[in-house]
């Protein structure tokens, strides 16, 4: 049974879908016949149940209920069978009656339906795993545990396989109470199983908190737990606390004596990420899709890595290569839409947005959809969609929030793009990670004084955050004050992150502004050689035209031409640069003379 979250997303992306549509066709972009193609199959992709058999009037009934599912009336679909569906008794019809309730997304259809089935086919797992869950919501602690122990005994699927995919479920289903309460009774009843503990440990995963998940996954662990289902889970519960070193520490001698763990192997990898260790994370991935090719698990975390790296090209042929897994498709499609976006190509990223499911990228596949249309057709049509966006989830309000701020912003409307951030710093106050996506509006926006002071707040709450220490030192740079402070944010920085270029770019030129330019230099191409970057090439032109080296600058021009060929910018800044170098020469003849 899917979450009120993800139900919720889906019914964004249809209404988003209408309107996109309705987009495509009034402003003429090129591709909306394709893209028309492939929102109608999949709207039209439906599984039919066997029909069972019927007497005349009854097939009426039935073929009239389906009639009305084709339509999309699901309620009234349900509605229509459940009587015959009662009558009859067909496990077939109880099935697809069941079918029709989860399209209705309410509860007690759900309810009715799965219990129906289950009466009639009490070796099915498939209607008592829809009736814990029901239970659980509905009823009390005790009968949703008796039902996932009769699930328990007619599937197959192993018990950390069923708690692993209960806790994902319970997410957003339930409370927190009730979800707590039931792996305590799970507990109990299965004789202190460490299943029920690691089920626990990611349900605070998903609820963002990794110490409570690091603490039940030990205790599975002293429960003589399985090593190789827990130590994903827990390399995952240390990068979400940022307790990165400790998580190594802890985890390198089995990642390294189990490369066949792919699961471990790519959650370790985030970890060598996070550390700073990108070329190790890398090689990490290599090495387990050379041993198992169709580890896509892996080779979705080699393409997160080159994507961030920058290595667009390379990184398409993997995330192309993921597209028939459904479980890594979602993401694929994600990271292929930002893709398209960044090549200016919109009828393809909306084509591959419009295709995410996936509860981490679904939201903000939509509001990138949205970032389109602005950019195809204003600032009002953008909001209209907007404003049709609606969600309960504080989070997912907070973010909806960000994007009109921006949208304001870009739109040359400052002040109303103001009010909505002044709105959300109020409701940020304890959010470093909303605070620092509001710090970049403040900057967008030009005011100095008000991204210092939510940066400052970052750091607050969040003092080891490299990113926010980057942040903040590289704009005191810019701002050319307080530059030992700068110094000491950007030295700590580049400690808890030695491999990260864009910090490395910051310390190249904080160097620049104190006037160390070889020290400067030597930083800038450290950064550039991690990754091929238009900033950071900017920043060592400027380096290399003030310590008036025209070979390195010639240099660099030849190297990097492909960068300076498709960069405005770039390109300007190389004039203005060769005009200073002519004027070096005119100099040194005169000094000749």
């Amino acid at each position: 049974m899917r979450t009120e979250f993800e139900v919720s997303m889906d019914i964004q992306i249809m209404k988003l879908q209408v309107v996109l549509l309705a987009l495509i066709l009034v402003s003429g972009l090129s591709g909306c016949a394709q893209l028309e193609q492939r929102l109608q199959l999949e709207a039209h992709t439906r599984q039919q149940a066997e029909t069972p058999q019927l007497t005349p009037e009854q097939m009426y009934q039935y073929m009239l209920a389906e009639m009305m599912a084709a339509r999309g009336t699901y309620e009234g679909a349900y509605k229509l069978l459940l009587p015959l569906a009662e009558q009859v008794r067909d496990v077939a019809l109880a099935e697809r009656l069941f079918a029709l309730a989860m399209r209705t997304y309410d509860v007690g259809n759900i309810h009715q339906a799965a219990q129906l089935w289950h009466t009639l086919a009490p070796e099915r797992p498939e209607p008592l795993n829809a009736l814990w869950l029901v239970a659980l919501r509905q009823e009390t602690v005790p009968q949703a545990v008796q039902y996932f122990e009769q699930y328990q005994r007619v599937t197959p699927v192993a018990l950390a396989e069923d708690v692993r995919q209960a806790a994902e479920r319970m997410v957003d289903a339930v409370t927190q109470q009730k979800a707590l309460a039931f792996f305590q009774q799970l507990r109990q009843a299965c004789q202190q199983c460490w299943e029920a503990d690691f089920g626990l440990g990611i349900f605070w995963l998903e609820k963002q908190q990794p110490l409570k998940a690091i603490g039940a996954f030990d205790r599975a662990l002293a429960a003589q737990g399985e090593k190789a289902l827990i130590y994903p889970y827990l390399a995952r519960a240390y990068l979400q606390a940022k307790q990165v070193k400790a998580g190594m520490a802890r985890l390198a001698s089995y990642v390294d004596t189990h490369p066949e763990n792919w699961r471990l192997q790519a959650e370790y990898g985030r970890l060598q990420i996070e550390a700073g260790d990108l070329s190790g994370a890398a090689q990490r991935f290599k090495d387990v899709l050379e041993i198992a090719p169709d580890a896509d698990v892996v080779r979705l975390a080699l393409s997160l890595l080159l994507f961030e790296q920058g290595k667009q090209e390379v990184a398409k042929q993997h995330f192309e290569q993921l597209l028939d897994n459904p479980v890594t498709a979602p993401v694929a499609h994600y990271y292929l839409g930002r893709m398209a976006e960044q090549r200016g190509d919109w009828e393809t990223a909306m084509v591959h947005y419009l295709q995410v499911r996936h509860s981490k990228y679904q939201l903000d596949a939509l509001m990138r959809l949205v970032q389109i249309v602005y950019h195809q057709r204003g600032l009002d049509e953008a909001l209209k969609i907007l404003d049709a966006l609606k969600v309960d989830h504080a989070s997912a309000q907070v973010r909806l929030m960000l994007l009109r701020a921006s949208l304001y912003q870009q739109a040359g409307k400052r002040v109303e793009a103001k009010q909505v951030a002044q709105q959300l710093e109020q409701r940020l106050q304890t959010d470093p990670d909303g605070l620092m996506q509001l710090a970049g509006v403040y900057y967008a926006l030009g005011d100095a004084s008000a991204y210092e002071r939510v940066m400052r707040q970052v750091l607050s709450l969040s003092p080891e955050n490299p990113d926010a220490l980057n942040a903040l030192g590289y704009f005191l740079v810019e701002q050319q004050r307080d530059l030992d402070e700068a110094k000491r944010l950007l030295e700590k920085a580049i400690q808890l992150k030695p491999d990260a270029f864009y910090i490395q770019d910051s310390i190249g030129w904080l160097y620049f502004r104190l006037g160390k330019l070889n020290e400067a230099e030597a930083w800038l191409r450290k950064a550039l050689a991690q990754r091929k970057d238009e900033e950071v090439l900017a920043h060592l032109m400027q380096v290399l035209a003030a310590k008036k080296d025209q070979a390195g600058l010639y240099a660099l021009e030849k190297k990097y031409a492909d960068l300076l060929s498709t960069s405005e910018t770039l390109r300007v800044l190389w004039r203005k640069i060769v005009r200073e170098m002519s004027q070096w020469r005119g100099h040194g003849e005169k000094s000749k003379n």
